[in-house]
């Protein structure tokens, strides 16, 4: 099948808004007011998602992790653009097992797909979406605005797509296994909260101890993190067990700075911001050193 004739019968059937034409351009073009934030994410067969995955949940997962750069910055996801390289070895059912996953959470998390590009290739799959969401209050996020004297917050549990990973590489399909798969994300509501409280946001995404690391950086100021106050997804007494979790990537909570007294539903502070620079963790009461790996860097 021609790559026009899979864009219409799968693609094009997705794009309901006016502004990208039902496909038929080279652009969308988007009339727009107020204050926005603009992502993308890519995954890559092998690297971000195992080979044998169900490609439905592939496509979940590529709207879930843009998605979760979007409320992380206070904003509501609003329009998509999807781009595919496409193996040439993959027939046509697994196109439409992608596109179906793909389609079910843009359309769950109201998102319009207003264009994007496929193209094939001799390599793995390679996915990519960008999105772009609306301010949800007065203003969106940055990384760089903690303050000393805030205290850091962190959503959901820390740790279960690392565990379910190494399920999956076992051949065990486990609760965790599906989180790695597909990320259970805050609800989408939360980007209202962001938008109004916090001082710094990102999500976690290549490890909760080298997200924090990042933020504490681009807002030179010092952190603390106190992981016996961690959430868990497997709670341990063991610190090498907790480290493993709190340097594991794919969790796509949220992590903010937040000033002190600010309540927050859903929530749990794990650490706090003071002067000076760097990250430092405590364990049972007593600092200690830094791993040498603090999460998933590209490249590895």
């Amino acid at each position: 099948m021609r790559e026009i004739d899979w864009i219409r019968r799968y693609i094009a059937p997705l794009v309901d808004d006016e502004e990208a034409d039902r496909l038929k351009d080279d652009a969308a073009m988007l009339t727009l007011n107020g204050t926005f934030a603009l992502s993308t994410d890519m995954l890559v067969e092998g690297q971000h998602f195992l080979a044998g995955d169900p490609l439905e949940t592939v496509g979940r997962k590529l709207v879930r992790v843009t998605v979760s750069d979007l409320i992380a910055k206070g904003a509501l996801p609003s329009r998509a653009m999807v781009s595919i390289a496409w193996p040439k070895n993959r027939g046509e059912a697994d196109f439409a097992a992608l596109i179906s996953g793909l389609g079910a959470d843009l359309a769950y998390f109201g998102m319009a797909l207003v264009g994007g590009d496929t193209v094939s290739t001799d390599g793995p799959l390679c996915l990519n979406l960008a999105g772009l969401g609306r301010a949800a209050g007065a203003c969106l996020v940055r990384r760089r605005g903690a303050r000393p004297g805030d205290q850091l917050l962190v959503s959901g549990v820390i740790g279960a797509a690392g565990l379910g990973l190494a399920a999956l590489k076992r051949g065990m399909e486990t609760v965790h296994a599906a989180h790695y798969r597909v990320p259970n994300l805050v609800p989408v509501s939360m980007a209202h909260w962001i938008s109004d409280h916090a001082s710094a946001s990102l999500d976690v995404s290549d490890g909760l101890l080298l997200d924090a690391a990042r933020l504490a950086e681009v807002s030179d100021v010092a952190l603390e993190i106190d992981l016996n106050a961690v959430p868990l997804a497997e709670p341990s007494s063991r610190l090498e067990e907790v480290l493993v979790q709190c340097t594991a990537g794919d969790d796509y909570q949220m992590l903010m700075t937040v000033p002190e007294g600010c309540e927050a539903p859903g929530l749990t502070p794990i650490g706090r911001v003071s002067s000076g620079s760097g990250l430092s963790l405590c364990f049972n009461g007593r600092n200690i050193p830094l791993p040498s790996r603090l999460g998933f860097e590209h490249g590895e």
